[in-house]
């Protein structure tokens, strides 16, 4: 499915909606500041250029994909598990 540069999306690069994410320097805004460090659920992907939406209580982040590392979804890793698709 073609992703309109002007919309949100819920995926894009192997990110989607609802990732644990860590961000991995700092990042200001003008509403404030985010520490390297910190944790946030992806809200949703922004297009041109590329940035994640992450939502903090009613704030609104906007941060570059190349500021975040996505943090291990235990429940993601419990079914791959559970399914044969970790490696050992």
């Amino acid at each position: 499915m073609e992703k309109l540069f002007h919309k949100p999306s819920i995926e894009h690069g192997g990110i989607s909606a609802g990732t644990k994410v860590r961000l991995i320097k700092d990042h200001h805004e003008i509403g404030g500041e985010l520490s390297a460090g910190s944790e946030y659920i992806v809200d949703a992907i922004i297009h041109f250029p590329t940035r994640c939406r992450l939502k903090e209580n009613d704030k609104i982040w906007t941060v570059p994909m190349h500021s975040i590392e996505i943090v291990a979804d235990e429940s993601k890793e419990a079914v791959d598990e559970k399914y044969g698709e970790v490696d050992d």
